[in-house]
């Protein structure tokens, strides 16, 4: 390949603008919600779910690339001269490919400068799980091309971002054939936390089937004989029943590295799984004073934990944080805290326990005023309120807890 023709494709054609796009775009979607903070699993999980947007971008990158070339006339220009028709074409896809891969790069690092002075240990598949993305975006260069090569009409460019959305989904959504969504469910996640990652298993058949996808692409619209494209087309059908046939929770697994056991060392216990041990400390200064007012009430909790290796079963801890890690807001974290303290008894439906919960709360949070006002019987909560409180709701003793109002 020309390092010439490279370079003047690169930094003169579509490639650079692709570039900036990407990486302001994702910037833009990695700070206006960090809750990868801390969290290099987490970094690389916001990454490829953003696939969902990038994809088409790129796509449409590629369809205004090829648009030009049409709009040139360059496949006629090479017919006359002994230059390869497709070298051109294989040029500007792998520009974008680059400009794609160097956008993604450089919002990571910027998001990566956040993460570095907190991060928190992890296994490292979240490696692989990254690279994923350069196949990814050269296979929707590659498809974008292709249907800006094959459709010689100057709004399809306006019609790609849709298209590649749509043909995104179609691809991953392979209930059509196995009744399941394993792959769509790999591709398109929720739920990805800290502790939470693909595995290098899955990573590198991914990225081995988005590069058969590109091939596909690159084949159908580079050469004269368009049945060449079936060996990668088949290719890639025998990857995706490959990886549909594979359950879910073998494509995104828990780290157990980041799941292990990390607990506060003075003070009433607060523990949380290793992924979430940044916030840990500022944890503790807003749930330590409450586990100290609650001690000794009978009932109430000693302790305060969340799902980790020892406790798998207990409810992951979720926040809201800014991209140094810290709580967005503090005051309605403890507010939630008092709510996980009062409420770690037996559920009880109906108005007097909701009512008796959130005086149980206001108490806690130190608003006496609230407090009483919920009660309606002029009388402030103390411990020996609390006390009836917790006995009333192990068991929803409805007439108990109206007591308690009246």
């Amino acid at each position: 390949m020309n390092r010439r023709a490279f370079g003047n494709e690169f930094y003169r054609g579509t490639a650079g603008p692709l570039t900036m796009t990407m990486l302001i775009s994702l910037v833009a979607a990695l700070f206006l919600q960090p809750w990868w903070a801390g969290s290099w699993n987490a970094l690389a999980g916001v990454v490829r779910t953003d696939l969902i947007f990038t994809w088409p971008l790129v796509a449409t990158a590629g369809a205004w690339a090829a648009g030009r070339e049409n709009r040139r006339g360059t496949a006629e220009l090479l017919a006359t001269v002994p230059r390869p028709s497709w070298q051109p074409f294989l040029v500007a896809w792998t520009t974008l490919t680059l400009g794609a891969v160097l956008g993604i790069a450089t919002a990571w690092g910027i998001a990566a400068l956040f993460v570095l002075p907190i991060a928190t240990a992890s296994s490292g598949d979240w490696i692989a799980a990254l690279l994923v993305c350069a196949p990814a975006h050269g296979a929707a260069a590659a498809f974008g091309m292709a249907l800006g090569r094959l459709v010689r009409w100057r709004l399809v460019v306006l019609l790609t971002p849709a298209l590649a959305y749509l043909a995104y989904l179609a691809a991953s959504r392979t209930s059509w054939v196995l009744g399941n969504d394993s792959l769509f469910a790999i591709l398109s996640p929720t739920g990805f936390y800290g502790a939470r990652m693909y595995a290098t298993s899955s990573s590198a058949l991914q990225a081995v089937w988005f590069a058969a996808i590109a091939a596909t692409f690159l084949v159908l619209a580079m050469s004269r004989r368009g049945w060449l494209a079936l060996v990668p087309a088949a290719v890639t059908a025998a990857l995706t029943l490959l990886i549909a046939s594979i359950s879910v929770d073998r494509h995104v697994v828990t780290d157990p590295v980041a799941m292990q056991e990390v607990c506060t060392t003075r003070g009433p216990t607060i523990c949380v799984g290793r992924y979430n041990s940044h916030v840990l400390a500022e944890l503790a200064e807003l749930g330590q004073p409450m586990l100290e007012k609650l001690r000794g009430i009978p009932g109430a909790p000693e302790e305060l934990r969340f799902s980790s290796s020892e406790y798998p079963d207990l409810p992951a801890y979720q926040y809201d944080t800014t991209a140094t890690g810290r709580f967005a807001d503090p005051v309605q974290e403890r507010e939630r805290l008092a709510a996980m303290l009062t409420g770690t008894v037996p559920t009880c439906d109906g108005e007097p326990f909701q009512q008796a919960l959130q005086a149980a709360q206001s108490w806690l949070l130190d608003d006496a005023e609230g407090a009483t006002r919920l009660l309606g019987n002029g009388r402030a909560p103390d411990r020996e309120w609390m006390t009836a409180y917790f006995a009333a709701r192990v068991d929803c003793d409805t007439d108990a807890t109206s007591a308690l109002l009246n």
